[in-house]
C-alpha cells in the first residue's frame, strides 16, 4: 500500500498539498528533477500524519471524496491494464493482418500477371474504348469517345 495524504513540499512552489503516492513522487524526483535539487526536495517532502490534521466537517467531506477518488483511481488503473492488454492484442492482430495482406497482394499480383489482360479487355470492353494504356480520358470525358471515327 502506498503512503499518501496531505504533505509539505510536494512541489517547490507549494507548501501543503495532496500527495497520492510518496514513493512514486520520490522516484520522480530521483529520475526527473535536477540532481542539485534532489536532496533538498527529498528532505523537505513529508506526509502530515492524519492525527495532526484538525477533525472538522470539511475533513469528513474530504475523507468521503477521497474514498471515492481512491475507488475511481483503482478502477482507472484496472481499466488501463485492460486497455494495455487489448492494445497488445490489437497490435498482434494488426501484424497478422498486415502479413497476410502482403501475402494476398503478392498472390494477386502473380495471378494477375498470369492473365492476358489486354486480350481480355479487347474481348469484354466497348469496341471504341478510349483506354490508351494510361487513362480512359485520353480522348476526353464525353460519351462521344465511343463514336467510331472513320
Amino acid at each position: 500500500m502506498h503512503q499518501s495524504g496531505i504533505a509539505f513540499h510536494v512541489h517547490h512552489d507549494s507548501l501543503g498539498e495532496f500527495c497520492y503516492d510518496l514513493d512514486e513522487r520520490l522516484g520522480y524526483i530521483n529520475s526527473i528533477k535536477p540532481e542539485g535539487e534532489r536532496k533538498l526536495r527529498k528532505v523537505l517532502l513529508k506526509i502530515i500524519p492524519d492525527e495532526l490534521l484538525p477533525d472538522t466537517p470539511l475533513k469528513t467531506r474530504y475523507d468521503k471524496t477521497r474514498a471515492a477518488y481512491d475507488k475511481a483511481r483503482a478502477a482507472y488503473y484496472k481499466a488501463s491494464a485492460a486497455y494495455d492488454e487489448a492494445t497488445a492484442a490489437y497490435d498482434k492482430a494488426w501484424a497478422a493482418y498486415d502479413k497476410t495482406r502482403a501475402a494476398c497482394d503478392k498472390a494477386w499480383a502473380a495471378y494477375l500477371s498470369s492473365i492476358d489482360i489486354d486480350a481480355l479487355h479487347q474481348q469484354i470492353c466497348h469496341p471504341n474504348c478510349p483506354w490508351d494504356g494510361r487513362s480512359i480520358f485520353s480522348k476526353g470525358t464525353s460519351l462521344s469517345v465511343f463514336e467510331e471515327v472513320s
